[in-house]
């Protein structure tokens, strides 16, 4: 395993590889601010930084046996499967711009997602706290241009951290913990109470810019639909109760659709967050209450007719949500693509405007 890990080691420290990951490292930099500025995250509420992993890290990874036989290596080609040797880390200022850079990063013609890893989900299943952060593995592709590698090297996967800056530092200080050897019970408890006290903080105020946003919303909650007056114009009053964080809708999104799968796509969950805040639907409660107003099975019924594939739970919400805001679901969809990406406006409406037309042929509406 020695002599492997050491083998590794030469040749990944091959000084033209080398040079290529710098050069890969400071284009995805470039093109992961493009998408950042295409999400509509402010100037100076993101960071965006890259590292090449280190020779002796590298090799200290090609070293690890596998998981399933130990007397052979888990990478027989380390250069070709170990996949952060070029990692990037993006930090922003709240959770719902992790997951609009995570759904950038899935819509980009010049990035394909491999997989999507949630770190920190396992501790949340035992009801612990640690380390959140969102990680998105991706093949760069042809449409960025990417420099031609050395002779017998490919291009790697590359690993693209997402956290928000209060789990950034937890992180970076709980990492400078473990290196000193200070990571005892005592200082791991209150690292746990620390990483309680971040995800409250990142969640309050997450629903703070969530209000902010939602008064600014033609048609939410302060916009003005909200404000008109007159039988034609009241709107339903929305039931008090949780605020729709993107955790909370995850639950829910489980309750309501308990046999649809999960979206693999990165970020769609925030996606159809924001659909639901635009439409007016602030709460926990009001959208259980939409979505359980409307004919669930019908809808089910009509887009499972001859077709293969599953409807997954975002796909659902969105159907849903079409069924039970009417018409106006379609412009408010609409409104939620850039102003400048009229192409993509215009499949969205004709999308929506054939899937409104098939629940009504259907009987769902």
């Amino acid at each position: 395993m020695r002599d492997h890990a050491v083998h590794a080691r030469t040749h990944y420290e091959l000084p033209s590889y080398q040079a290529f990951l710098r050069r890969l490292g400071e284009l995805l930099e470039h093109h992961v601010r493009e998408l950042i500025a295409g999400a509509g995250i402010p100037p100076g509420q993101s960071e965006v930084h890259w590292r090449i992993k280190t020779p002796a890290s590298f090799a200290q990874k090609a070293a690890l046996p596998h998981p399933e036989d130990g007397a052979r290596p888990r990478y027989r080609e380390p250069v070709d499967e170990v996949t952060d040797q070029l990692a990037l880390r993006v930090v922003t200022f709240l959770p719902a711009q992790v997951e609009a850079v995570a759904q950038a990063i899935g819509e980009d013609d010049g990035l394909t997602v491999r997989e999507v890893r949630h770190k920190g989900s396992e501790a949340a299943a035992e009801r612990q706290f640690g380390y959140q952060s969102l990680h998105v593995l991706v093949d760069p592709g042809r449409p960025l241009q990417v420099p031609t590698p050395p002779k017998g090297y490919g291009v790697p996967t590359v690993e693209v951290q997402l956290r928000t800056q209060l789990q950034h530092v937890w992180a970076e200080l709980e990492h400078a913990s473990r290196y000193k050897g200070a990571a005892g019970s005592r200082v791991s408890r209150k690292f746990d109470r620390a990483a309680a006290l971040i995800e409250m903080v990142d969640e309050l105020l997450q629903e703070i810019d969530d209000a902010a946003a939602a008064s600014n919303v033609p048609g939410g909650p302060a916009g003005p639909a909200a404000r008109t007056t007159g039988d034609a114009g009241e709107q339903p009053p929305q039931p008090a109760g949780s605020r729709l964080t993107a955790r909370a809708l995850r639950s829910l999104l489980a309750e309501l659709f308990p046999d649809a799968p999960p979206s693999r796509g990165a970020g769609s969950e925030e996606w159809i967050r924001r659909h639901a805040l635009a439409a007016g639907i602030e709460t926990v409660e009001a959208l259980r209450a939409a979505v359980r107003g409307v004919d669930l099975d019908a809808i089910e019924r009509v887009f499972r007719e001859g077709v293969t594939w599953e409807r997954n739970q975002v796909r659902a919400l969105d159907d849903a949500l079409l069924a039970a805001v009417g018409p106006a679901y379609v412009d408010i969809a609409v409104g939620l693509v850039p102003a400048d990406d009229e192409a993509q406006r215009q499949k969205r409406r004709r999308v929506l405007e054939w899937r409104q037309r098939t629940l009504r042929d259907g009987g769902a509406l």
